[in-house]
């Protein structure tokens, strides 16, 4: 029999991303684990149209954002432990640094068609983001503004200067476009290299406006023009210039709905200013939000030209990934619909596309697709010699009803056992608007090896099923949802006979915790529960979270400060239901959280330790919220190594 999947295996696996098409060959950044440093490794690689792979760029730790001119390719390395710099290099020969600011890095590259300029931007501030200092006599911080951190970063700069800048190849020069004092991203540059879009806050000085305009620079003349103005509470997420330059693609929202509100296709005339709704009637969601652990370094490109009339996509349909083509004022057809979420996309040619795949059952892989016929072909699978030795958990979906009919959706991931029966284990996603679907899930391949019956779903207020079904959540938490995962471990205990009832688990993170938590406050039908980084009282984390003051109002349909809101806020908690709690529980909770600080784990751990529940609370240093997706790797490992104690620990309920 072949292996599965160990917790070990993160430092084998790899995964794909940021794909770039240019002299017959596909660039594309191959990403890795490496245990001796404890951290990530990213390596530019090329596959010629005979699958022949090479290493192009290499001299840094993370080599990423791969951008060719010519025979030169281009990209933002992380040497040392330096910020990253622009880089160039040919094959063949040993890579030039081209920026070397000590203070500043290198956040995104991106070549004009034309080969006559280089764009990049750069993030310049001599400040730490987080704790530890290394100064003996360290210096306070002066907190003035509401939005004063981000979870995965720290504490957010407060002298800081982005930039735009742009290298020309053929003198060799830096040149600055603009500089800030706040935040943008860069999207796209035109065949030309004279225009620019980028997408930036609205008001960046206003932490209450989330407004996020599209930006189009006519570098020429120094102008520039929103593209996005005419929407009063508009999000976008990604723009791209076609190559005539008359139109722009857009990728966001209206704000209808505020920041749940599902993503569109937008079009705007670049003369006229004009700008179109282009997928109102699309029941999928162009910003995918897929609750996996193995996506890394994604370049974030949503939507593509194929030449200046013609476009490609992707959006996010009932857990998978859904490839649209479409047209200058016409309607986007559907031209791939398989059970697996594309990563990254790049424009070959015309008729061809380069996909990074995932499924649940395959970590990663380049193919070659063909818009013309919809057929592909695999160009590189970077754990093709792993899966020589080892199986993967393969899954089985099912649908089932909610008792008031709602369809919904669910997976089973069998054990990897030869017992008659297996313990189940109900996973939960985060969020709530995100959805698991068909892509690979590194955790749950390992909680399979270890014998354990994995069973997931998308329950309401989850994405990719329409904007009615994620705003079911809105203003009752723990009510539809909670009904909804339980109907679905039911629904799949019936199924699967192998699964065993008397050993059920619940286990989930962020709103996966509160929802585990939740839970074992309203059943006592779980052997065991372990909740991570969770969300326990909505109270306190209104102003602990770097989201709490702006995310619940519209989570729980009330201000915590209004008439209401203390009551509310109080009923949509686990902390609540505390002193019902029987159920054995594990909090997991990383020390950096600042998404659902270490205090809300803190607070549900003291509440059910004084009424003698079995319980403990285990803390990861120099942990974000992100600790099981991107994480320290020796802490990720850990971590599943202290769930699979917790379970078997305890091996039936005690009703």
């Amino acid at each position: 029999m072949s292996q599965g999947v160990s917790a070990q295996d993160l430092f084998k696996l790899k995964a794909l991303s940021q794909p770039v098409a240019a002299n017959d060959h596909i660039y594309y950044v191959e990403n890795g684990v490496d245990q001796a440093s404890n951290g990530y490794t990213a390596t530019i690689k090329a596959v010629d149209a005979l699958g022949a792979v090479q290493t192009i760029g290499a001299n840094g730790t993370l080599n990423l954002q791969p951008a060719i001119v010519g025979d030169d390719l281009y990209y933002a390395a992380t040497v040392g432990s330096a910020k990253p710099q622009l880089y160039r290099v040919c094959v063949g020969q040993d890579p030039e640094c081209l920026t070397k600011n000590v203070n500043e890095a290198v956040n995104t590259v991106i070549a004009a068609a034309s080969g006559q300029s280089i764009y990049f931007k750069t993030t310049e501030t001599a400040e730490q983001p987080k704790l530890p200092s290394p100064q003996d006599f360290p210096t306070t911080r002066h907190v003035t503004r509401l939005i004063n951190k981000a979870d995965g970063y720290g504490w957010l700069p407060q002298e800081v200067t982005y930039r735009l800048q742009r290298f020309t190849p053929t003198t060799g020069t830096v040149e600055e476009l603009f500089a800030q004092g706040y935040d943008f991203d860069l999207t796209s540059v035109s065949v030309d290299g004279q225009a620019v879009t980028y997408i930036c806050d609205e008001q960046p000085l206003n932490d209450r406006n989330f407004n996020r305009d599209v930006n189009y620079l006519d570098v020429t003349t120094g102008e520039t023009v929103s593209l996005t103005s005419s929407l009063k509470h508009g999000r976008f997420t990604d723009a791209t210039i076609a190559p005539d330059g008359q139109h722009v693609a857009l990728v966001g929202d209206d704000g209808e709905f505020g920041r749940h509100t599902v993503a569109d296709l937008f079009m705007a005339d670049t003369a006229s200013g004009d700008l179109e709704r282009v997928t109102g009637d699309l029941d999928a969601d162009l910003v995918p939000d897929f609750a996996g652990d193995f996506e890394q370094h994604p370049n974030g490109k949503l939507v593509r030209w194929l030449d200046a009339n013609h476009y490609v996509f992707t959006a996010a349909y009932h857990g998978r990934s859904q490839l649209y083509s479409g047209q200058v004022n016409g309607q986007p057809k559907l031209i791939n619909d398989d059970a697996r979420q594309i990563m990254d996309f790049a424009v070959m040619d015309p008729q061809t596309l380069a996909l990074v795949v995932s499924y649940q059952d395959l970590p990663s892989e380049l193919v070659r697709f063909s818009l013309t016929v919809g057929a592909e072909r695999q160009l590189v699978n970077p754990n093709a010699a792993y899966e020589s030795t080892h199986e993967y958990a393969h899954p089985h979906r099912f649908d089932f009803q909610a008792a008031d009919g709602q369809s919904l959706e669910g997976w089973y991931l069998p054990a990897k056992t030869t017992a008659p029966k297996q313990p189940v284990l109900l996973y939960v996603h985060g969020g709530p608007h995100a959805n698991y679907g068909e892509t690979f899930f590194y955790e749950f391949q390992v909680h399979a090896s270890r014998g354990f019956g994995v069973v997931f779903f998308n329950p309401r207020g989850s994405t990719s099923y329409g904007q009615a079904f994620e705003n079911n959540v809105i203003g009752h938490y723990g009510a539809d949802d909670y009904q909804d995962v339980l109907t679905g471990l039911d629904a799949a205990l019936t199924r699967y006979p192998q699964l065993d009832a008397t050993r059920q688990y619940i286990a989930g993170g962020s709103y996966g915790g509160f929802m585990t938590l939740w839970a074992i406050g309203h059943t006592k039908r779980f052997a065991a529960a372990i909740a991570q980084r969770p969300v326990t009282n909505w109270i306190s984390l209104f102003g602990t979270s770097d989201i709490g003051f702006y995310f619940e109002p519209e989570e729980l349909d009330a201000d915590l400060f209004s008439k209401e809101g203390l009551a509310a806020y109080w009923q949509q908690s686990p902390l609540a239901y505390a002193e019902r709690v029987t159920t054995p529980v594990r909090l997991l909770h990383g020390e950096w959280d600042m998404r659902c600080p270490i205090g809300q784990s803190e607070e549900y751990f003291t509440a059910v330790k004084r009424n003698g529940v079995e319980a403990d609370f285990i803390r990861y240093p120099q942990s974000f919220h992100g600790v099981s997706r991107d994480g320290l790797p020796s802490l990720r490992v850990q971590r599943i190594d202290d769930m699979t104690e917790w379970f078997v620990a305890h091996p039936s309920a005690r009703n």
